[in-house]
């Protein structure tokens, strides 16, 4: 063999033992923290056990290689559907291991390989109620932990749905929630949460996740502090002390012309 096809043999070789590890390595992935974020992520569209809620039941999966499938959509989500996009790649909020760890975990606990993570517990707050709404709103921030803090973060600030802390129309904004929950939005990622809609939520869970949603405010805006004026130069600094000494002066001849008796 010619010496100077030897290297390019000896690297292609080395290349070709080095990709599968490589490979298998980016295709791991941790389902123990993926079903931490199973359960901050998914589990409120598909449930603990994932059975499906309003989105799809994940326990079967057909295909000889489910995990990349898998990983595509939850990354890239469901064109049409309540499914949203996940990955970073694509405006969502998890990065590719993110991705790869919750497809672990679901294949694992749902196919019977992995235990299914539980639900974090929530004490509900002491709020008091409104007046003249329907809804008791310490128990819909139960139903909004378990329901809607994962599309509208944790004090309706926004994530993936639209920012619920801000000020609602003056008439009837009750009925108006209540009828956004029940009915969802059509060609958005908002699911309707109603049972008689096909949802998981009964009218007085959805009565009380109203008026919780009245009660949320927009984190306060922290007051700029003005910033400090740069010092003076030295010839700025000169200029205005002779200003301020010219003026003593004229000051001081007036003054003097004027005390001068006639």
């Amino acid at each position: 063999m010619r010496p100077r096809l030897l290297l390019p043999l000896l690297i292609a070789a080395f290349a070709l033992s080095v990709a599968p590890a490589a490979l298998a390595q980016e295709g791991d992935g941790d389902p123990d923290r993926g079903g931490e974020l199973f359960v901050a992520n998914c589990a409120v569209c598909h449930g603990v056990d994932g059975k499906g809620r309003v989105g799809a039941s994940l326990e079967a999966f057909p295909g000889i290689e489910p995990g990349p499938a898998l990983e595509a959509i939850i990354a890239e989500g469901v064109a049409g559907s309540v499914m949203p996009a996940w990955g970073d790649t694509y405006g969502g909020p998890l990065t590719a291991q993110d991705v790869r760890d919750i497809a672990a975990y679901i294949l694992g606990a749902f196919g019977g390989t992995e235990p299914i993570t539980p639900l974090p517990t929530y004490v509900a707050p002491a709020i008091p109620a409104l007046p003249d709404i329907e809804g008791d709103p310490a128990s819909g921030s139960v139903v909004y932990q378990a329901n809607c803090v994962m599309c509208h973060g944790e004090r309706g600030e926004g994530r993936f749905g639209a920012s619920l802390a801000k000020a609602w129309p003056s008439t009837e904004p009750d009925i108006y929630l209540q009828q956004v929950v029940r009915q969802g939005i059509a060609g958005s990622i908002m699911p309707a949460w109603a049972q008689a809609n096909g949802g998981p939520l009964a009218d007085a869970e959805i009565a009380d996740v109203a008026a919780f949603v009245q009660t949320l405010e927009p984190a306060p805006v922290p007051t700029p502090i003005p910033e400090p004026l740069p010092p003076l130069s030295a010839n700025v600094t000169l200029i205005l002390l002779g200003v301020l000494v010219g003026f003593g002066l004229v000051v001081l001849v007036v003054y003097y012309f004027r005390s001068k008796p006639e």
